[in-house]
């Protein structure tokens, strides 16, 4: 939730824990202080996609990896499926901690960790200090913009050609907006030990795919470009016109 600039409202938060005497802490900690508006305290996963499904945008999720009801990575897999054009920084609380377990939550999703047992203060200002964060925010969102865009033009879920794609349009949206996508095409492929060529046809596969499926979406795309929509877009004007639509929805 973007906050307009000169306001000084709170940021906005939901808690999920298991335990019900952390869940009363967490309410009557939440009714003495200035840095969050708690707009709920859940105790399972299954809580809090309702919400977000309900139209909930907190800024922050404050979640235990314990849950009842799921995983934490279950949980994390159910937020990304939502596609939320603005969702929530993510901090994990943690009986134990590992580099492995940390590196797996932080490429499902999650932004920052606190261990058990904690100190309620610390874990909000944690969690308000994650939920400014500047880059991470900008992440989050191009991340969850690409992933809105990909589903509702239909790209095929698991083909190698949208994951390509979705990458192309994040260095495009955050890193660097006058990249060709022949020059990231060379860099995925030198990291992929492929070659240029396989990574453009398998984008093109992706591409076909999504003209096929001629949602209202893909249509806007090439009348932006004065196409019609009796061929596929090229690589480059569907990567970079996407990319310009994100950059320009973020305000970048």
């Amino acid at each position: 939730m973007t906050k307009p600039s000169g306001q000084k409202a709170k940021i906005t938060a939901v808690f999920a824990d298991a335990d019900r005497g952390q869940r009363e802490a967490i309410k009557l900690y939440a009714s003495m202080q200035t840095e969050l508006d708690v707009f709920a305290v859940v105790s399972g996963g299954n809580a809090v996609i309702e919400l977000f499904r309900r139209g909930l945008q907190p800024d922050v999720l404050v979640v235990d990896a314990l849950l009842p009801d799921t995983s934490i990575f279950e949980l994390l897999s159910g937020i990304s499926r939502l596609c939320l054009k603005d969702p929530p920084a993510i901090v994990v609380t943690l009986c134990t901690s590992s580099d492995t377990l940390r590196t797996k939550l932080l490429t499902s999703g999650a932004d920052f960790f606190i261990l058990k047992p904690y100190r309620l203060p610390a874990v909000f200002e944690a969690a308000a200090y994650v939920a400014c964060d500047a880059p991470s925010m900008l992440e989050r969102r191009a991340r969850s913009h690409i992933n809105w865009y990909l589903e509702v033009l239909r790209a095929p879920a698991d083909a190698a050609g949208t994951a390509y794609l979705r990458r192309m349009l994040f260095e495009l949206v955050v890193h660097d907006e006058l990249a060709t996508a022949d020059e990231l095409c060379r860099i995925m492929a030198e990291e992929s030990r492929t070659t240029p060529n396989t990574i453009s046809k398998s984008i093109g596969r992706a591409i076909r795919e999504i003209w096929r499926q001629s949602t209202p979406e893909y249509r806007s795309l090439c009348e932006c470009f004065g196409e019609t929509t009796d061929k596929p877009l090229s690589n480059m004007k569907l990567i970079k016109g996407l990319a310009g639509r994100i950059r320009w929805e973020l305000d970048l």
